[in-house]
């Protein structure tokens, strides 16, 4: 299992303003589908547009950046470069470039999406400079530091096919448009957020649940994951069917096998708690499943319904749902901690797991996967899209204000620890 030091964790500030920002995005997108439910009648209508990408760039990946500004010096000892206020900068382009780009989309304005395109630039590009700096200071021989640079690497070619996309749209470069929107879903999907919940996994799932390492054969298949994007990529801009469907099919087999392996981790987990988080990533493990078996009917069937409902799910689902999990543990957690190097008083701290209310975590956890199955469901039944939207869009406003209320709790308590004497222990020894 990776070792993890939580002495090299910083100050969990910027971190929290991604995770808000997140959760008010992806709460932005479903709102956004409640008010045009038509969206997803086709993947092509520019509310879907909208929605995904507000999802996405101001949703899950606010969230992601953030969850990294942690997890990179902690479960790999590397130190991000810290840079106080173009960090902030960076948090503010990427949300004006989101809002800015789902405008372009739902209005057909070539302004909005150039300023997007630069907005997003700047702020995504700065990012991945600074992460690829701290990634390639590591050995390459260290397991999780290399899962997280072929993470960065498919983050890369995300980010450079949607901005060459935009210069399709907004100067016309003759390029196929068409493959390039398919290859953009299919790296920012499947390369960056599923790799990286991969990544992610191989640390957290064993620590938080006790149980068993994933096997080292998984980490080894799973180095194949950007290999089969490309291979799969060209093979469908050259015309070889086969292939193209062949490296599906082993996506497939991947996405399959990584739920199988985390349920059956999470079930034999050694730690006896039946919590929100043990729920919640069995719920993760079941989707993956699914989802892998969804992807091959989408990829074999000929109606575009299956493609949308491949993508809802994959978006919302396990890129929205498992932040959801995870953030019911990153944030309580960071809290924990953080007051714990405060408290040289050793005052009496509430428990982990007293951070945020058990039973609201369950209520927002079962409202947040059952509004992923809906809007899933929605794709081949349209009446479906606003119920499906509404609830997502209440389950995570719900969730940023669980989250919100603790940080607030936080900052209160850490400042309160700041003004208490330190307790010094009585000396023990004989004079």
């Amino acid at each position: 299992m990776q070792l993890v030091s939580t002495e090299a964790s910083p100050a969990p500030d910027l971190s929290f303003a991604h995770f808000l920002a997140g959760l008010a995005g992806m709460g932005a997108a479903g709102i956004l589908l409640a008010w045009q439910p038509e969206a997803l009648l086709t993947r092509w209508h520019p509310a879907a547009l909208a929605a995904v990408h507000l999802f996405a760039l101001a949703g899950l990946m606010p969230v992601m950046l953030g969850a990294l500004l942690q997890f990179v010096p902690v479960a790999c000892g590397l130190a991000l470069p810290r840079w106080p206020r173009l960090d902030w900068l960076i948090l503010f382009a990427l949300l004006a470039g989101a809002y800015a780009l789902a405008g372009g989309f739902l209005f057909a304005d070539p302004a909005w999406l150039l300023t997007a395109g630069l907005l997003l630039a700047a702020s995504l590009l700065s990012f991945l400079a600074k992460l690829l700096r701290a990634l390639w200071q590591q050995k390459l021989q260290a397991t999780l530091p290399a899962a997280l640079r072929r993470n960065a690497l498919a983050f890369a070619a995300t980010v450079l096919l949607g901005l060459t996309l935009i210069g399709v749209m907004r100067f016309g470069w003759a390029l196929p448009f068409l493959q390039l929107v398919d290859w953009h879903a299919q790296w920012g999907l499947i390369g960056w957020v599923g790799g990286l919940i991969i990544s992610v996994s191989s640390v957290v799932v064993p620590m938080f649940h006790v149980s068993a390492p994933y096997p080292r054969h998984w980490e080894l298949a799973t180095r194949g994951l950007p290999l089969l994007l490309l291979a799969g990529g060209l093979a469908s801009l050259a015309g070889w069917s086969t292939l193209a469907q062949l490296c599906t099919a082993l996506l497939a087999v991947l996405c399959l096998a990584f739920g199988l392996l985390t349920g059956l981790r999470v079930v034999e987990a050694r730690r006896g708690e039946r919590d929100a988080f043990h729920w919640g990533w069995l719920a993760v493990a079941a989707l993956s499943s699914g989802l892998a078996l969804l992807g091959l009917l989408a990829s074999l069937a000929s109606d575009p319904h299956w493609g949308v409902a491949f993508g809802v799910l994959a978006l919302t689902g396990l890129g929205g749902g498992t932040i959801s999990v995870m953030l019911y543990r990153i944030v309580p957690f960071l809290i924990w901690l953080h007051w714990q190097r405060a408290n040289k008083a050793r005052a009496r701290l509430p428990l982990l797991h007293q951070i945020v209310p058990e039973r609201a975590q369950r209520a927002q956890l079962l409202a947040d996967f059952g509004a992923s199955l809906v809007l899933t469901t929605a794709a081949f039944v349209p009446v479906l899209v606003l119920p499906g939207a509404a609830l997502l869009a209440a389950s995570k406003l719900v969730q940023l204000s669980l989250l919100a209320r603790a940080m607030h709790a936080y900052r209160q308590r850490l400042a309160l620890l700041h003004t208490l004497p330190p307790r010094v222990r009585p000396a023990t020894g004989n004079p």
